[in-house]
């Protein structure tokens, strides 16, 4: 059953709404409907970034991930260096990043209700239109889940591209190799773009092979002059061998990040995923000013892993897990105008409905043996709105707000009685609810045409996902939690400076989180922490000297501790307090094009230090990438070189509780160099 919502304010603001659109008809040149919902960035009190894609194209990152680390807030955390399992957040929470920032795709969700993290590998760079980043809580408009921002990857769309295709092909280190197809038609029938991508990667370890293919397509074809119907669809599947990690244990003198680094401790464990995705949807313009979408979305993901030895005692462990996700998320724009101040307004309605199954053989000895089969069902329904409202010529005022409910139904079939059930018990049934209403309110007002600044206000929530939920208990006996949801308040306030030839920006927040959700290593359960604090400032800085020259600069301080409890005052693990990058993009003689990135990153606890005791850190490191380019009539070359200098960095490990000094890393790659070439067909 949905959950209750007074929907009077909602009809009151649909009231305004002119006739339908039978009773006019548009041009549909002048509609103007993307995946994106927040409209005007320059009213906006947040600190926004967009990438284009010639800032894509001009990069010298490798993968998603690597590209967005290069800005403002981002960080990652990556174990095996594909790009297709890192973690990557805002403001960063450390190892619960991926649940604290929110990333879309063509504004659609890619967090899901289990704890894997987003497969950046499976979204095609070359496909990308645009990225907008939006740190501070953006949990109004696209739900719960964006504590610290959101990343919204959009696709290119098919109307604004001219006709051609495009072929690519890439050679690189450990045997990379990687084919990408892209098309892009538009006529005054329809409008459609493909992308096809191959990719195989030795890998920088033993144990370290990565395949993957994926292809997906969007069409458009107007009707009725002032609609549009669409269709998005894809797939990709993707096999990856798991290294495990190098031990570094000083009792013993071993130190495998030293003496066997692209080694591997599990040269059998591996993982495969299988995804599907479609969204259909309507967008029409109601007015010349006004316009709605209706649209739906199904994505239906299957992942097998298996980790032979589990345990250490000949126990192997085998994980099946499908998730399929219902959507449906409506929304409508309005631009009016009371006593002349104009007031531009988002409502709307998101219904996500996730079906989970997950056969889960932890510590099998044999075949025969009994698996815990957990089964979800979750509903979550929300109604907001947002709108920013013209206070004078110079002063937007933001305020917004979102109730969501969320329900979880889900039940564990192991039965302990059966043959070959020789660990476990049964999880009694789980069935919670919680709602919670989130809140923003901000101010963004311009002092001149260079200068502007803004202060904001914002509530967000996170609900625990299915494999928090469910776990171990200190009795190593499955179980449903009762995790209360997470709630977040944030103050923030930015400036920015913009001329001809210089660009800077700074942004200071302050985050209170109540009931942060943690896993914690030593009960193995997941947990509701004592009150939480982060802090942070936030600065940009371009600056374009020449035409053919543009240093883009960026720094970011963060510190986040324990406010309350037996950790009072600790500093919360896997949280740089310093990150920085710098980079450098050049037009040279004979129409080459260069960039050069430097990024830095600060030392940070242990993944599940939260006493602070451990004496080992993650070091601190910096990497320089490189990439040089060339466009010859339809030819375009390009040869890019990550971590140029060499750098032997890792940016996840895991301590002992037990072991003073023991502690497990992932080591990341040292230099690549990969070569790329393209031909455009007009």
């Amino acid at each position: 059953m949905l959950p209750k919502f007074n929907f009077l304010p909602l009809a009151a603001l649909l009231s305004f709404t002119p006739q339908a659109i039978a009773n006019d008809s548009y041009d549909l040149d002048s509609l103007v409907v993307t995946a994106s919902r927040l409209g005007d960035f320059s009213t906006l009190p947040n600190s926004i970034s967009v990438i284009t894609a010639d800032d894509i194209k001009r990069s010298p990152a490798n993968t998603l991930p690597e590209l967005l680390s290069e800005h403002v807030g981002v960080s990652t955390n990556s174990l095996y260096g594909h790009g297709s399992r890192a973690s990557v957040g805002l403001r960063t929470f450390g190892e619960t990043a991926t649940q604290n920032t929110l990333i879309l795709l063509d504004g659609r969700r890619l967090n899901d209700i289990d704890l894997s993290s987003v497969n950046y590998a499976a979204i095609s760079i070359d496909n990308i239109k645009r990225i907008e980043i939006t740190r501070g809580s953006g949990g109004i408009l696209y739900g719960d889940g964006a504590t610290t921002g959101t990343i919204n990857i959009i696709t290119k769309d098919p109307r604004e591209s001219e006709n051609y295709a495009l072929i690519s092909q890439t050679f690189g280190s450990f045997d990379y190799r990687e084919t990408n197809a892209f098309f892009s038609h538009s006529s005054e029938g329809f409008s459609i773009t493909g992308n096809i991508n191959g990719r195989e990667d030795a890998g920088y370890r033993d144990n370290n092979n990565f395949h993957q293919d994926t292809g997906q397509f969007d069409l458009r074809v107007p009707f009725g002059g002032a609609a549009e119907f669409y269709i998005k669809a894809g797939a990709f599947v993707q096999d990856t061998e798991l290294p495990g990690e190098r031990v570094v244990n000083p009792a013993n003198n071993v130190n495998e990040l030293s003496s066997d680094r692209t080694g591997t401790t599990n040269p059998n464990d591996w993982t495969d995923e299988y995804t599907e995705f479609t969204t259909i949807g309507l967008s029409t313009r109601l007015n010349q000013n006004d316009s709605l979408i209706i649209d739906a979305g199904y994505r239906r993901k299957r992942q097998r892993s298996m980790f032979f030895d589990y345990d250490g005692y000949n126990g192997d462990a085998y994980t099946e897990t499908a998730l399929q996700t219902l959507s449906l998320t409506p929304h409508l724009t309005l631009d009016r105008a009371f006593w002349d101040r104009t007031v531009s307004m988002v409502i709307g309605a998101d219904f996500y409905l996730y079906q989970y199954d997950s056969s889960r053989s932890n510590f099998k000895r044999n075949i025969n043996q009994q698996s815990h089969k957990l089964a979800a069902d979750q509903k979550s329904f929300a109604l907001y709105s947002q709108a920013t409202i013209g206070l004078t010529d110079k002063a937007n005022l933001t305020a917004g707000i979102r109730n969501q409910k969320t329900q979880i139904q889900a039940r564990d079939d192991y039965d302990p009685t059966a043959p070959g059930s020789t660990y476990g018990s049964q999880a009694a049934d789980f069935n919670e609810s919680d709602r919670k209403t989130g809140f923003e309110l901000g101010l963004q007002y311009t002092f001149t045409d260079e200068l502007s600044a803004y202060g904001r206000f914002a509530r967000g929530t996170r609900f625990g996902t299915i494999d928090e939920l469910f776990e171990l208990n200190s009795s190593f006996q499955q179980v449903f939690s009762q995790l209360k949801p997470q709630v977040s308040d944030d103050i923030e306030f930015g400036a920015s400076y913009k001329s001809r030839h210089l660009e800077t920006s700074i942004s200071l927040f302050h985050q209170t989180i109540e009931n942060e959700i943690h896993f914690d290593a030593i009960t193995f359960q997941n947990v509701n922490l004592e009150n939480t604090q982060h802090d942070g400032v936030e600065l940009t800085l371009t600056i374009d000297p020449y035409a053919d020259l543009s240093i883009n600069a960026n720094y970011t301080y963060l510190k986040a501790e324990f406010t309350e409890g037996n950790n009072k005052a600790n500093d919360i693990p896997l949280i740089p307090t310093n990150s920085a990058n710098i980079t450098v993009l050049a037009s040279l003689p004979a129409n080459f094009k260069s960039s050069i990135s430097f990024n830095y990153v600060g030392s940070t606890l242990l993944a599940n230090d939260l006493n602070n005791s451990f004496d080992k850190k993650i070091p601190s490191y910096k990497t320089v990438d490189f990439k040089l380019s060339k466009q010859i009539g339809n030819i375009a070359l390009a040869l890019q070189i990550n971590n140029l200098f060499n750098e032997q960095y890792f940016n996840y490990a895991i301590g002992s509780t037990f072991t003073a000094g023991l502690f497990n890393a992932y080591p990341l790659p040292e230099r690549t160099s990969y070569l790329t070439a393209s031909y455009k067909f007009n």
